[in-house]
């Protein structure tokens, strides 16, 4: 069964420099680091709560991770969801003729792991994982809100209720910005999908430039956004004054993606 985003991984030139934003900045402790030699990777696991952050550094040229750095630059990669049986969700999907990357499960920086074909969730990387009995356990929120971009909104909702089991249990209309979003929780998370509802919006032409795809982004949610803003602006990091946020009760700041190795950190602070 799927109870939670796992990890999200984003792919890095220097797992080392990106240390020193998500470790030494935003103060992330690393559960795990250590080099794939099969996969060509050397894998960064950083606690976030009840999730973690995943840093992808290539060892070699020859590999998927390499060509992928090579033509999208640091940015995220994909998104890992924890199952305690990763050989019965492999199951599961074969006998529903899902498309995979993996038929069999395999070792992986976060345990038994084994990848869906981004075809087959509207242009997003899954990844399953089964963690050892020593893995990162909390039960500490940790992300907020993930956002994935899609050009099919009802058929979109339908791959992942079917494939990994979220169903939107909310919709958003923002007033004025020509979009829909659905809400569907996975553990203390919230995966959104983000569907434009005019074809003029801003929403409409991202994915028309850029196609449907996860944001490389994660939302964060914060006690005091001020304070947070003054820290990491005492930090050397430029973040926008606090505003009112697209969802309801909400303001936000960000840390750009290029400040942080393609993974842009929103902080994000409700009134309850």
């Amino acid at each position: 069964m799927i109870d939670r985003i796992h990890h999200v991984g984003i792919v890095v030139h220097s797992a080392d420099d990106a240390l020193g934003f998500f470790r030494d900045t935003l103060g992330l402790h690393v559960t795990e680091d250590r080099v794939i030699d099969e996969q060509g990777v050397r894998g960064v696991l950083l606690a976030c709560g009840e999730n973690e952050i995943e840093l992808l550094e290539p060892t070699r040229d020859d590999t998927g991770v390499a060509r992928f750095l090579q033509s999208r630059g640091q940015t995220l990669h994909h998104i890992c969801f924890n199952t305690d049986d990763v050989n019965a969700e492999l199951a599961r999907l074969k006998a529903m003729g899902v498309q995979l990357i993996d038929e069999e499960p395999r070792d992986g920086l976060a345990g038994r792991i084994a990848f869906i074909h981004p075809k087959a969730m509207h242009g997003v990387l899954v990844e399953l994982a089964t963690p050892p009995d020593r893995g990162h356990v909390s039960t500490e929120k940790g992300f907020d809100h993930l956002a994935v971009s899609v050009a099919d909104y009802v058929a979109a909702q339908e791959s992942w209720k079917h494939i990994v089991g979220l169903e939107v249990v909310n919709e958003i209309h923002p007033e004025g910005r020509g979009m829909v979003i659905g809400q569907m929780p996975c553990g203390q998370v919230m995966v959104e999908l983000l569907a434009a509802t005019t074809p003029d919006s801003p929403l409409a032409q991202r994915l028309m430039e850029q196609g449907e795809r996860a944001s490389s982004m994660v939302a964060i949610e914060v006690k005091d956004l001020d304070a947070e803003v003054a820290k990491y602006r005492a930090k050397g990091l430029t973040l926008p004054d606090p505003a009112v946020g697209v969802l309801p009760n909400s303001r936000t700041s960000t840390i750009s993606a290029e400040q942080a190795f393609g993974l842009a950190i929103q902080l994000i602070e409700f009134k309850r």
